[in-house]
């Protein structure tokens, strides 16, 4: 029989643990931990007295207090809290969750764990170094905003495109030198920040993006726009600034959205 004595010298071992272990040791332990019979009785006591902020933060506290921007503590905590059993109430309260560069010490990979949270809608991971994301992205069905500036994407990661309510997606500062031909895919999508990669062309599949009102396409290397920006009906800001464009092409087409925007008449029209 385990005591509360003994059970709280588990748990400062594994707390231990967390913050020293590398990430595929961690993995491993959860796996550990979540074949025990008590399982959820581990989640309460790792979690006891953590609690959600008004804007759907989880505030740590008791085993996850003092974390002091430990990545592999961080990567434990949101790990432990995604593979949490379905009756974890806790688990279906976090809808926001951020990581960025100056709140983390050491390397950081960001936990599969992530995309299970049911009702996680926005998350932020800013400037942290990271090129690709988990193969589970796709679970989170309810995520609407996805913040990626400043990392080390080579690729646009397709798994996003699996992505059904995003509705901003933020990608600037980046490597990306070629978009998804079926970036189209995303059809709730109403902010698209791409600015500061590498982009030389773009894709044709923007007659889809319906929904989209602001594209930030700055400090990129365009030489052309498409012709299929034009059917975006619901375009209010296009930002092409610092391209290869020549000085009237940019300028016609900003001019020809601030116009549409003004006059609401919800086309570029470019070209009519």
């Amino acid at each position: 029989m385990i005591t509360s004595s003994n059970r709280r010298d588990l748990v400062d071992r594994l707390r231990y643990t967390f913050i020293t272990a590398d990430y595929g040791e961690i993995d491993v332990l959860i796996s550990g931990l979540r074949n025990k019979s008590n399982y959820e009785e581990l989640c309460e006591e790792f979690f006891h007295g953590c609690s959600i902020n008004s804007r759907g933060y989880i505030v740590p506290s008791g085993f996850f207090s003092d974390i002091a921007g430990s990545a592999s503590f961080l990567y434990a905590m949101y790990e432990l809290l995604g593979c949490s059993p379905d009756t974890f109430l806790l688990k279906h309260r976090v809808t926001r969750v951020k990581f960025i560069r100056k709140d983390l010490t050491g390397y950081f990979r960001l936990p599969r764990g992530l995309f299970s949270l049911p009702r996680i809608e926005a998350l932020i991971v800013r400037g942290i170094g990271i090129s690709r994301l988990p193969d589970n992205v796709h679970s989170a069905r309810t995520l609407r905003i996805l913040d990626l500036g400043s990392n080390r994407f080579n690729h646009f990661p397709e798994s996003i495109l699996k992505l059904p309510n995003l509705s901003a997606l933020n990608m600037s500062y980046n490597n990306l030198s070629t978009l998804p031909d079926v970036l189209g895919r995303l059809k709730r999508l109403r902010i698209l920040n791409l600015k500061g990669n590498v982009l030389s062309e773009l894709p044709p599949d923007w007659h889809r993006l319906q929904n989209l009102r602001t594209l930030d396409l700055s400090m990129n290397r365009l030489k052309t726009v498409p012709d299929s920006l034009r059917t975006l009906v619901a375009l209010k800001e296009l930002r092409l600034a610092y391209n290869e464009l020549s000085a009237t092409d940019e300028a016609l087409w900003e001019k020809r959205a601030m116009e549409d925007s003004l006059g609401d008449q919800g086309s570029l029209g470019i070209g009519s």
